[in-house]
């Protein structure tokens, strides 16, 4: 195989064994369009090559790496953010620490500050500053609307004066207002205090009635689920044979393997390599 498909499966081994970016040319992504281009021409060129074979395989592996750059990217700048930015402690305060990954290309660098601004505004949108703000102006809309002039001296506004602090003075009539029907029905229908019953507790179901009741907490275990998440457990082997590129379980793309590789992959991925004897697991 050509020398740049070999260092795309170099690169995609470090991208899944590490947490860091590996480290590309600063051309990376521009190479990578001009390699898939050349193998798409040979294949048009020769439809009875190989190079079929290859376009595909590639196509999945730069994928692949896209892929797992980009998540280790967002998270790098979601961990920045949140170092930075600090929510619902007083004061917001916005202090970027300078995390930038390494070896970012020119198109993941400006990729990598496009999230940290759109993180940067939506924890602006939601941060306790804005929303005091917004209250503080709220309550001088209010004082404003509730302010009253002082009525103007004269004989007429003192004579309404007196009589209104006259009946201020004077005891307030409370008329009680009727109850509403529905009210005065279920008031009616209330057992007293004397014939209430005290409410007896239903009986906790039994190991034996319920294989799933527990004294403390009830709670249902899924054991499908558990079996399923162990055979997507990601397991390392160690390979014996030449075996082309397969797609795993988590719809990954795994492979092309070759003797003595040591490959991460999905557990359920991996028993298929230990039973044909194509692998052998490994702890490290």
């Amino acid at each position: 195989m050509d020398k740049f498909y070999q260092e795309l499966r170099q690169i995609q081994k470090k991208e899944r064994n590490n947490g860091t970016l590996a480290r590309v040319e600063e051309t990376f992504y521009t190479d990578l369009h001009e390699y898939l281009d050349s193998l798409r021409k040979q294949a048009i060129e020769d439809p009875f090559s190989n190079v079929h074979g290859i376009l595909k395989n590639a196509q999945m592996i730069a994928t692949d790496i896209c892929e797992r750059r980009e998540k280790k990217i967002t998270e790098s700048a979601v961990v920045n953010i949140h170092r930075s930015y600090h929510l619902f402690t007083g004061k917001p305060q916005f202090d970027l620490v300078d995390t930038t990954p390494l070896n970012l290309t020119p198109e993941e660098e400006r990729f990598y500050y496009s999230v940290i601004e759109t993180l940067k505004n939506h924890r602006g949108n939601i941060s306790l500053e804005k929303l005091s703000d917004e209250d503080d102006e709220l309550n001088q809309e209010e004082t404003q609307n509730t302010t009253l002039t002082p009525p103007s001296k004269s004989p007429e506004n003192d004579e309404v004066l007196n009589r209104l602090d006259e009946i201020s003075k004077a005891k307030p009539i409370v008329e009680e207002k009727p109850k509403p029907i529905e009210k005065q029905i279920a008031d009616s229908k209330q057992p007293s205090v004397a014939d209430a019953k005290p409410e007896v507790p239903a009986p906790k179901p039994s190991i034996e009635d319920n294989p799933n009741a527990s004294d403390e907490v009830e709670e249902f275990y899924d054991f499908e689920s558990q079996k399923l998440a162990k055979d997507m457990e990601l397991v390392t082997m160690l390979v014996f044979d030449d075996v082309d590129s397969i797609v795993g379980v988590d719809e990954k793309v795994y492979g092309p393997f070759r003797p003595q590789d040591l490959v991460t992959l999905p557990m359920i991925n991996a028993k298929i390599f230990f039973k044909n004897r194509k692998g052998r697991q490994v702890k490290i």
